[in-house]
């Protein structure tokens, strides 16, 4: 599987206690976690990104049910770092908790979405927000590399 290049778009779901000190520029930077936007693009409903992303594990903020989410997009620098967290069983050296699969996929049945993870970096300007509900998405905030900004 190759790993993210310049010019990919990634995201990752914001946990919903996370909102707030994102948008008030208390928490800058992205960690954790993240997807291509292009693995993910047939999942339109906050139910199926759960799903796919296999959000819901013990402990988690997120069930099948929420019915709003939050994801926040960018685009992939070359200083970026993008790694495939593949687990023991794959001749890797990963051991987390979920959502970690370690095959370098989330653990849905129903979903073949690869899964990257990066150590934590700073939020690129040009990152947006965007709100998904069972109608679809639409633009939420925009960062212009020192603030967020509702979208246009």
């Amino acid at each position: 599987m190759s790993e993210p290049g310049n010019s990919t778009w990634m995201q990752k779901v914001i946990p919903p206690r996370l909102l707030v000190p994102y948008l008030a520029g208390k928490r800058t930077i992205i960690s954790g976690y993240v997807y291509r936007v292009q693995d993910c693009d047939r999942l339109t409903s906050p139910r199926a990104l759960v799903d796919a992303l296999d959000l819901s594990f013990e402990g988690s903020e997120l069930t099948p049910a929420v019915p709003e989410l939050y994801l926040m997009r960018w685009v992939a620098r070359d200083i970026d770092t993008y790694v495939v967290p593949y687990g023991p069983h794959m001749g890797g050296d990963w051991n987390d908790s979920p959502p970690f699969a370690g095959n370098g996929f989330t653990a849905s049945r129903e979903h073949v979405v690869p899964q990257f993870h990066t150590m934590p970096m700073p939020i690129p300007a040009g990152a947006e927000i965007v709100h998904i509900t069972r109608a679809g998405e639409r633009p939420f905030a925009a960062f212009d590399g020192l603030s967020w900004r509702p979208a246009a």
